[in-house]
């Protein structure tokens, strides 16, 4: 017979089915609230890696220039939107011309592939489809002017409060675990901080090379618009291997409309630069510091495109920076006592 508990009637067994069962329940509702709130999350991861952008920038400048942390803030700012505004100066208009010029090119381009080799219209083809989903909800939230202002300023405005005073926000989020374990999320939480830092300076810079070598390449090439498909090669390179891939489409399309010849030299101009970016640029500019294994990054993206749509896909790699940082500390290291390299960590 099982004795009574000492709290109340219940057995023991009965206590523990009880807990168990409220902490399904917990986990449960987590769930609910992550699915619910999963736009809003992803917004707020935005506005980690924009302070992540600005806490990089700003500390060399408060080491090296004997400032205070606001004034090196501030400084980081301003560079950021100098390096923009200067790009925007010099080479706005025109990018803007190309690309009207080949939004209006590409479905023509398109539907008169697809008839070549007996397949629908573009539109017909996608719809219905996972991509289709995607583009489709892609098309309907950046359609609404109202909805893309507002979570831009979300992200400015979260962006700038989180990098003025991070251990504030990083204490916080410590303080909901456990004492015992805190040390060991204070110490994940720095180590993943220190990739995106390490993944996001890499991946900038090597979107701007990227762009500036596709644009460059296509236009030696003779494609038209080779500014503007430079500048979405560069824009789609934050979304690593589907990313290109799906940039790499529009210059193709318009390309064949220069024959098929065209078509081969573009999609050598592609390759090539792929190839360079994934052999010399990431390993020359991040090294082995922040490393996913390729399949790895394509599932993310995949599977937070299909769980969380279009901003899923834009945060899945530096997501799956900070998953395989927290494996790798939390589960392989002190849950298992392996030794293992961890992204971001101090040596």
């Amino acid at each position: 017979m099982t004795p009574p508990s000492s709290r109340g009637d219940l057995p023991d067994s009965e206590v523990k089915f009880v807990r168990q069962i409220v902490i399904l329940a917990a986990f449960l509702a987590l769930g609910a609230a992550i699915w619910l709130l999963s736009d809003v999350l992803l917004l707020v991861f935005a506005s980690i890696l924009l302070a992540i952008l600005l806490r990089s920038i700003a500390e060399p400048l408060k080491r090296k220039l004997k400032i205070s942390d606001g004034f090196a803030l501030l400084f980081a700012g301003l560079a950021i939107l100098i390096v923009v505004g200067t790009g925007g100066f010099l080479f706005g208009a025109q990018i803007a011309s190309q690309l009207t010029q080949l939004f209006e090119v590409l479905p023509a381009a398109a539907d008169r592939l697809l008839a070549e080799f007996g397949f629908a219209r573009l539109q017909d083809l996608i719809t219905g489809t996972l991509v289709g989903n995607v583009l489709t909800t892609a098309y309907q939230w950046g359609s609404t002017l109202v909805g893309v202002i507002t979570a831009l300023l979300f992200v400015i405005f979260t962006g700038i409060y989180l990098s003025i005073d991070p251990a504030t926000y990083r204490n916080g989020l410590v303080a909901l675990f456990p004492p015992r374990i805190q040390p060991q999320i204070a110490e994940t939480l720095d180590d993943a901080g220190r990739a995106l830092s390490l993944w996001l300076g890499g991946q900038l810079l090597a979107m701007l090379i990227v762009g500036i070598m596709t644009a460059a390449g296509l236009w030696l090439v003779g494609v038209p618009s080779a500014l503007a498909l430079g500048f979405l090669m560069g824009l789609a390179d934050f979304i690593p291997i589907i990313g290109p891939i799906a940039a790499a489409i529009p210059g193709l399309l318009v390309a064949s409309s220069q024959g098929f010849d065209m078509v081969l030299w573009a999609l050598a101009v592609y390759v090539v630069v792929q190839q360079i970016e994934s052999n010399l640029v990431l390993p020359i500019i991040v090294g082995n510091a922040v490393k996913i294994p390729p399949a790895v990054g394509l599932f993310a993206v995949i599977a937070l495109g299909v769980i969380f749509g279009p901003l899923g896909v834009l945060f899945a790699y530096p997501l799956a920076v900070v998953t395989d940082v927290a494996i790798r500390r939390l589960y392989i290291r002190e849950t298992l006592g392996e030794p293992v390299e961890i992204s971001g960590e101090k040596k």
